[in-house]
Order: structure tokens, then C-alpha cells, then sequence
């Protein structure tokens, strides 16, 4: 009997899987994947060059599902460039060097403030579930409000100093009176706190706020859980980016990019824990459950669910978070980004 009209599982399933992430993995395209019905990849990847931040601030699910062969099954081959800041990833995706940028939303509605056609392809909703402010051991600051005529290290994007603005607000201290030194390689931090530099640091990293509280014996203040704040909930924070001229021109590819990133994401967020753990030693060479024995905490927190790119962006909820970074961030007002999210973060 022949294999017309099967339905693919099991182990036939585990060997395309397989075929499809060395595909993935070496950057070639498969010919004909023989003997399954239904499962062809007869023409060789599509490639898109992305331009993303690096893998310790951003998550890894999204580089997980391409290890796993999710945009080989869409036809996708994804070259990666890391860049600091979202600014520069848009820059890159505006003078072609690549295809699709990621970067926060205020550095999205900056471009387009200053003429430049660009989209959102695919949203990156909620902020996430932590926002870590440390100080020294040693020093006398106990809550929110001790940080007023303060200095705190923040990373380079707006939305790092719009969340601890609001942070602050939230917890009963005036944002206005707390400097910000804005610093562009984040893994300096634990330096700068430790020599006095600052008073206080402020990262949504879990894995490096716990490593600096193991290194140089930092303490936590505040609210850790941005979700018991209430900041903008659900609402999208950053995302992937494309020029219009690009999307016109490359409609079906970004549909399959954004298919193919839900349907990691999908994936990671039904994964255990310590599955969760061995990606992340993969993706990134941190050791997390060795990290959770000397930082019990930082494993469930740095391998729970995020799953950001699973759904379509909430425009009302858009706006909240537009009017954070108005209020606390200087973003500009006026912006008309509504017309700048494409079809494919619409559904």
C-alpha cells in the first residue's frame, strides 16, 4: 500500500522535523522530502536578513523556533545581525541592508516622525513580567521613593526610561526628580553600580540582575512584578519592522515570516521548564539551572512564558502605552501610527 493520502506522525514526523531543522541550521533548501503526503519543500529557503538585539536582552524563543525548523517549514531562511539598540535596527532595515528590523515602538514612531515609510509586521505585546531595580548592598536606599536625587543606569531605547518613569509613579516617588544616565552596553552595569557610579540600575533582565546579586551582592527594591502595577497591559512594546516599499513588495514572505514566529512561540510557551533551560543554555550559554543554585528564583523566572508574538496588536491598548512615552519619555505626539501597523500585526 502507498503513501497516498497518509497523515504524517510519529517518527515520520520526527525525521521531517529533523530535515528540517538541519535545513534550517546550515542554510540550505530541501529538494523533496519523499514518501510523506502532503510534505514538500521542493524549493530551496527564502532567505530574509534580520537585523535584531542581542540574544541577552531579547528572548530566545523566537531563536529557539528557528533551531527547531519553524521558518524552514514556512520556506524561510533567516540571516541575523545583532545590533544595540532598535534605532540601529530600523536604520539598517531603512537603507536595506536588512529586510525586517526589531525595535521597541517609540523607536518605531521616532522614524516615522521623521519621514520615514516603515511598518509594523509582527508585535511584540505585554511588558514582560519583570522589572528589576538594584542597589548596592550597602546603601541606604530601601524603596521607590529613596531613589528621588538619585542616579539609575537605564539602557538606550525610551521605553527603559518611560517603564521605570511609570515604575517609579506607580510606587508613590516623582520621576522627575531621579536622573537617568543612559547606558549603551547594559552588561557594564553591575560595574558601574559597584564603583559608585550610580546609585541604582534598573533592567528587565532577570539573568543579569540575578548574576550581579550573586557576583557583587546587589539587593532588589520595589515591586519586582510589573503585572501587580497594572503598566500597560497587553499592550504592544516592540516588534518587527519593515520599510512599506519592502512589505509591497514582499507581502507573502512577511505573512510567512509572522506564521512561522507564532508558531514558535506557540511552541516554547507549552515547553517545561527545564526544557525552557536547555534552549536558553543553547541560545545564549547560560546555565540556568546551575545560575538557580546559587540565585534560587532566577530559573523560573528567566524560562517562564512570554508569549509576546502570539497575537495581533490591541489598538486601544496601543495608545496607552503611547501616551506612557509621551509622559515619561519625550516620545513624539501627533504620530498617526495607526497607519503604520501593516496587515499582518493586524490578524
Amino acid at each position: 500500500m502507498g503513501t497516498a493520502g497518509r497523515s504524517v506522525k510519529g517518527s515520520d514526523m520526527t525525521i521531517y522535523a529533523r530535515a528540517a531543522r538541519f535545513a534550517a541550521v546550515v542554510g540550505i533548501g530541501l529538494s523533496v522530502l519523499q514518501g510523506f503526503s502532503g510534505i514538500a519543500v521542493a524549493q530551496e529557503l527564502q532567505t530574509i536578513r534580520i537585523s535584531a538585539v542581542p540574544g541577552s536582552i531579547m528572548g530566545v524563543d523566537f531563536r529557539a523556533g528557528i533551531a527547531e525548523g519553524f521558518f524552514a517549514r514556512h520556506g524561510l531562511k533567516l540571516e541575523i545581525a545583532e545590533l544595540a539598540t532598535g534605532t540601529n535596527n530600523i536604520t539598517a532595515t531603512i537603507n536595506g541592508s536588512a529586510d525586517i528590523g526589531y525595535a521597541d515602538i517609540f523607536a518605531g514612531l521616532s522614524s516615522i516622525s521623521n519621514g520615514f515609510d516603515i511598518g509594523l509586521v509582527a508585535p511584540n505585546n505585554g511588558l514582560g513580567q519583570n522589572w528589576f531595580v538594584l542597589v548596592r548592598e550597602d546603601s541606604d536606599i530601601a524603596t521607590a521613593k529613596d531613589l528621588e536625587k538619585r542616579t539609575v543606569a537605564l539602557g538606550a531605547p525610551p521605553q527603559f526610561k518611560a517603564i521605570t518613569s511609570a515604575w517609579l509613579d506607580a510606587q508613590g516617588a516623582d520621576p522627575s526628580a531621579v536622573s537617568f544616565t543612559i547606558v549603551q552596553d547594559q552588561t557594564t552595569y553591575g560595574s558601574l553600580l559597584e564603583t559608585r557610579q550610580v546609585d541604582a540600575i534598573a533592567t528587565a533582565s532577570s539573568v543579569n540582575a540575578f548574576r550581579w546579586i550573586a557576583d557583587h551582592k546587589f539587593r532588589l527594591i520595589g515591586e519586582r512584578n510589573l503585572g501587580k502595577l497594572r503598566l500597560a497591559e497587553g499592550s504592544p512594546i516592540a516588534g518587527w519592522w519593515v520599510t512599506r516599499q519592502w512589505y509591497d513588495a514582499n507581502t507573502e514572505l512577511a505573512t510567512r515570516f509572522r506564521d512561522a514566529l507564532r508558531e514558535s512561540i506557540a511552541w516554547y510557551s507549552g515547553l517545561s521548564i527545564e526544557e525552557r533551560a536547555r534552549h536558553f543554555l543553547d541560545q545564549t550559554t547560560v546555565d540556568l539551572v546551575a545560575l538557580d543554585k546559587k540565585t534560587p528564583g532566577v530559573l523560573e523566572l528567566t524560562a517562564g512564558s512570554y508569549p509576546g508574538f502570539k497575537t495581533p496588536v490591541d489598538l486601544e491598548k496601543l495608545r496607552v502605552w503611547i501616551e506612557i512615552g509621551a509622559r515619561y519619555a519625550n516620545v513624539p505626539k501627533g504620530v498617526d501610527l495607526e497607519a503604520h501597523i501593516l496587515p499582518t500585526s493586524r490578524n
